[in-house]
């Protein structure tokens, strides 16, 4: 059977998040349903991760089997014209042996935030928009604290049979252009509201309302981060393979 790869964006508003729920509008419920529809035939679905309700993707990989074998540019063509306007279909191939969950080598996330009293419209649904002024200076100090090998179970919301927390951060990079700040955080795996929890907490930092010694904390395990960004400033912006 032939082993089909999806490379897919998706806006992140109107979803669930990724993981098919009962009643629920999911990403992964839309695709599979259109998915089957093209192959006419019943298919197992497999994502590269979860995301939370809310979280966007400018690139997300899947995986799946049919039965038979179609061009995969017939593919795409098929599944966007079936696909709702906030999915669409980057790119298909066939690949014997990869899995979505397990072949990806790495992820970038990316957190934006604007940060003004001005609105944007054309950012209101990709950016948390915080008012109040922040010491940026002192959060891209601060970003270098996350990168290396850590215990990130202060950070995350971890589940029975969770994976490790240890986490191997291998970058931070902090940008800003005007009011606009975008925070890149690159790992191979990463912790349910892990990033969502780091970028809290750096906004926190900005505020005057957090010291570097309370992030050592956190990462310590002294004790846990109690402040998590909004998910709708978050993307999986790259998945590297």
């Amino acid at each position: 059977m032939p082993n089909y790869v999806v490379l897919l964006s998706f806006v992140g508003t109107n979803f669930h998040g990724w993981q098919l729920q009962p009643g629920l509008r999911t990403v992964q419920g839309e695709l599979k349903a259109a998915i089957e529809k093209v192959f006419r035939e019943q298919v197992k679905l497999i994502g590269c991760c979860r995301t939370d309700a809310g979280v966007h993707a400018r690139e997300y990989v899947a995986n799946f089997k049919a039965s038979r074998e179609m061009d995969s540019h017939t593919v795409l063509k098929a599944l966007n014209s079936l696909l709702p306007a906030d999915i669409g279909i980057k790119k298909v191939w066939i690949e014997e042996g990869f899995n979505a969950r397990y072949s990806v080598r790495g992820k970038v996330y990316t957190y934006r935030i604007l940060n003004s009293h001005q609105r944007d419209a054309f950012l209101e649904l990709f950016c948390w928009r915080v008012v109040y002024p922040l010491d940026r200076e002192r959060i891209k100090r601060a970003c270098s604290l996350f990168i290396g090998r850590h215990d990130f179970s202060g950070f995350a919301k971890l589940e029975d049979g969770e994976k490790n927390p240890i986490i191997d951060i291998e970058d931070v990079n902090f940008k800003e252009e005007r009011e606009l700040i975008e925070i890149s955080i690159r790992a191979r795996s990463f912790l349910r509201y892990m990033v969502r929890r780091i970028v809290g907490s750096l906004v926190q930092l900005g505020l005057g309302k957090l010291r570097d010694e309370d992030i050592r904390d956190f990462l310590d395990g002294k004790r846990a981060c109690p402040y998590t960004a909004k998910a709708k400033g978050l993307t999986l912006e790259r998945i590297i393979l």
